[in-house]
């Protein structure tokens, strides 16, 4: 009938059904893959965990390059907030200075506040401009107002005292002197819509 016995047929059954127990050389198989793709995740974490710590690493050594040169950066403001009323003090000394041509001692003091100023320019600081521009609240400090007849209300007049921005950022505001104009036109607006 059949050349093959009835034995093996059933075991070839049982294999495709899987119901059949694998042997000993499976079981190692079995198990050296589930090493293997366990090892494989592993190694996929670490590779995750490691570019992150170089992230973070990264980021840590930005920040700290940064703050540094916040740091460095108030510092050298303090020290120039330090300095600027001595400045101040040689604006001022040269203002109500003579104006005698071939004055030694005179053209030396001028040429001293001209080097200081370089030297404050060279390391960022720059003027705020005022007078005649309009009121900033940000870069300017009122220190009274005056009614001029013609001039535009908020119009800076005059700077009392000079003030500075250093990378952007105001130092320290200027005084200014400020154009107000009297309160006719709101006095006569009530008597107008009182007639009517």
């Amino acid at each position: 009938m059949n050349e093959f016995s009835e034995g093996p047929i059933e075991d070839d059954e049982d294999i495709s059904s899987g119901s059949l127990t694998p042997g000993p050389e499976a079981t190692d198989m079995e198990l050296l893959q589930a090493q293997f793709e366990e090892a494989e995740r592993e190694k996929t974490q670490f590779k995750v965990l490691a570019q992150r710590g170089q992230a973070d690493f990264a980021n840590y050594r930005k920040r700290a390059d940064e703050e540094k040169v916040e740091i460095l950066s108030t510092a050298k403001a303090q020290v120039i907030l330090r300095i600027l009323p001595a400045l101040d003090d040689v604006e001022r000394a040269l203002s109500q200075a003579p104006s005698n041509e071939g004055n030694s001692w005179l053209e030396g003091f001028m040429l001293i506040g001209r080097k200081v100023n370089s030297i404050l320019e060279g390391e960022g600081l720059q003027r705020i401009e005022a007078e005649g521009l309009a009121f900033n609240p940000w870069e300017h400090e009122i220190v009274s107002y005056i009614d001029v007849p013609g001039r535009q209300e908020g119009e800076v007049l005059e700077v009392t005292r000079q003030g500075y921005k250093m990378n952007g950022k105001v130092l320290r505001p200027s005084q200014v002197v400020v154009v107000k104009t009297a309160d006719v036109e709101s006095s006569e607006e009530p008597s107008k819509t009182e007639n009517n």
